[in-house]
C-alpha cells in the first residue's frame, strides 16, 4: 500500500450560542496531518432528478499509526472535506500499527 496521499484529520470546537452547542467548522484544529491513502468505494452515487440534487462519493482512508479519530471528525483529502462513516477501525501488522476510516462527501 502506498501512503501518498495528503491528508488532514480535523477537528471542530464545541461553541455555545442562544441556541445551544454546535461545531465551529470555520476554525477548526487540525489534529493529524500527513501521508495516507485514499481508495475511492464503488464510485459517486448518481443523483436522483426527481427527489434531491446532490450525489455522494466513498472512500476508505488509511493512515499510518494509530490515529485517534472522534466521530464527529472531517478528514480534509482531495481538496474535499469528507464526513467519517462509523468508527475508526485499528489494526497492526507485525510492529506497524495502521488507522482505517470509511468517509463520505457529498456533491453538490
Amino acid at each position: 500500500m502506498l501512503f501518498n496521499d495528503r491528508i488532514e484529520v480535523r477537528r471542530a470546537r464545541l461553541v455555545a450560542d442562544d441556541y445551544g452547542k454546535h461545531r465551529d467548522w470555520d476554525d477548526p484544529l487540525i489534529v493529524w496531518s500527513g501521508f495516507g491513502a485514499g481508495v475511492p468505494r464503488g464510485g459517486p452515487s448518481s443523483p436522483d432528478a426527481a427527489s434531491r440534487e446532490t450525489s455522494t462519493s466513498k472512500a476508505t482512508v488509511y493512515l499510518p499509526g494509530d490515529v485517534a479519530v472522534d466521530s464527529a471528525d472531517k478528514v480534509l483529502f482531495q481538496d474535499q472535506l469528507w464526513q467519517l462513516e462509523g468508527r475508526a477501525w485499528k489494526w497492526k501488522l507485525g510492529s506497524r500499527r495502521y488507522t482505517m476510516l470509511h468517509v463520505k462527501a457529498v456533491i453538490k
